[in-house]
């Protein structure tokens, strides 16, 4: 036997029908009580005034006959001594014996005479109503009204709600084949909609999220696999020249002193350039990966710009810049020390290896709000070409590529510099100053 399945409306109709049905069932049991205790009530009470007439018949008539006919249909009189024994006893018309049948149920009511005497009046009754049964009218108009409201009513929201439902399970399909059209999901404007939206509006973002993650990691992926093409091409230039200058002074016994310390200082510079590399990568991948390793305390700003000044003296006097820092020595910042000293290195490093000989580098903070310091790094120098002020902070990017290998850096030395910056909580931007030279704008968080 096959079987059947109802629809979660048809169930519905089917438990309300159903809570209908015992709910009238139980409202005729306790109308068909209460009718049967009425009707009792209402025999003992024609029993008790019939009894109370047949109490002053009795006591005033001596004819028994006219007793007798005083009796009404069915109902039996018996008039007993304070001992028990009947001293009379009289039948209605359609009685046919004064005793009572064990068979039949009889309602009797007692009183007592002047003389002391008992009066009994007795009347069959089978505690079963010949009376037609008669409902509340009102009460079944008004359970039949509540009734086909109430199914109204759940219906009404149940369409609704049953429309939403069916939305989701819908979308929940085409989103499980990978087909998601939002333009077609619509809800009514009701609180079950209100969550269907709000479900629709979660798995969306979780969608974008989960797109983004994707695109984050192919673009990390091509940026790792970018950045290792980048350092094998950098590798490439001081390997091949150490391995050339060794080559040479493996094969040749006979060379020239001079020369052999030419091609050793040529092959620790390539050295110290490979060391500088790889220095500056692994700096790269640590705030890239695991920055959380890069400990913080507070430190005064302009101090570390001076100790990056200070290592590069040297440098900045060969060229005959002019370098001024400007930065307040009480301003102090919540950060790492390592870091910081980094971004001032390589801004200073920068402006010496490209801007040119015999210009002005200075540093200043110039101005503050609540939470960050904005800071300007700028040089008189020679500036660079527009097209390059968006790459500057790229990896290895290189706008003259002889000078840049001729000053021994790694091509990583800015984007230290905004890695360090946005580790801090700022940001960074380069432009051409409007006089001539190159002008570095950051911000770092106080704290």
């Amino acid at each position: 036997m096959k079987a059947i399945h109802l629809s979660y409306k048809q169930k519905i109709i089917l438990y309300f029908a159903l809570t209908f049905v015992i709910y009238t069932v139980f409202v005729i049991v306790i109308q068909n009580t209460k009718e049967r205790n009425n009707q009792e009530k209402l025999q003992q009470t024609v029993l008790q005034t019939h009894l109370a007439v047949m109490t002053k018949a009795v006591e005033s008539m001596s004819d028994t006959s006219i007793i007798a006919s005083l009796l009404p249909p069915d109902y039996t009189l018996k008039v007993q001594s304070s001992d028990g024994s009947n001293l009379l006893e009289y039948a209605g018309s359609t009685t046919t014996a004064t005793s009572q049948p064990d068979d039949i149920r009889w309602m009797s009511e007692k009183g007592t005479l002047s003389n002391g005497n008992t009066i009994i009046l007795s009347t069959p009754y089978d505690g079963n109503s010949n009376t037609p049964f008669h409902f509340n009218d009102v009460l079944f108009y008004l359970a039949s009204f509540l009734f086909f409201g109430t199914i109204l009513i759940v219906l009404y929201f149940f369409d609704k709600f049953w429309g939403v439902m069916k939305t989701l399970k819908d979308f929940a399909a085409s989103a499980e084949k990978g087909i998601v059209d939002y333009t077609t999901v619509h809800f009514p404007d009701t609180y079950s909609g209100e969550v269907g939206s709000k479900i629709i509006s979660l798995y969306k973002q979780l969608e974008t999220s989960k797109r983004q993650i994707i695109e984050e990691k192919d673009r990390n992926r091509q940026m790792k696999q970018e950045m290792t093409n980048n350092i094998a091409h950098e590798l490439k230039t001081p390997v091949s020249s150490i391995r050339g200058y060794l080559e040479i002074l493996l094969s040749k016994k006979n060379i020239d002193e001079s020369k052999k310390l030419y091609f050793l200082e040529r092959s620790y510079s390539q050295t110290l350039r490979l060391s500088n590399l790889i220095n500056d990568v692994s700096i790269i991948n640590k705030m890239e990966e695991s920055s959380e390793l890069f400990l913080k305390e507070e430190v005064y700003v302009s101090d570390i710009a001076q100790e990056a000044i200070l290592e590069l003296e040297d440098k900045i006097q060969d060229r005959n810049i002019s370098i001024s820092n400007s930065i307040s020595p009480s301003i102090s910042i919540v950060g790492n020390h390592s870091l910081l000293y980094g971004i001032f290195r390589n801004l200073i490093e920068n402006a010496v290896s490209h801007a040119g000989e015999n210009i002005e580098v200075g540093m200043e903070c110039h101005r503050e709000d609540m939470e960050f310091y904005y800071f300007r790094f700028y040089d008189t120098g020679c500036g660079i070409q527009e097209e390059y002020l968006t790459r500057i902070f790229d990896r290895f990017l290189r706008i003259d590529e002889g000078r840049s290998r001729k000053s021994g850096g790694t091509g990583l030395g800015l984007s230290i510099v905004k890695h360090a910056v946005l580790f801090h909580g700022g940001g960074i931007i380069a432009k051409n100053a409007e006089h001539g030279g190159l002008e570095f704008y950051f911000s770092l968080a106080k704290k």
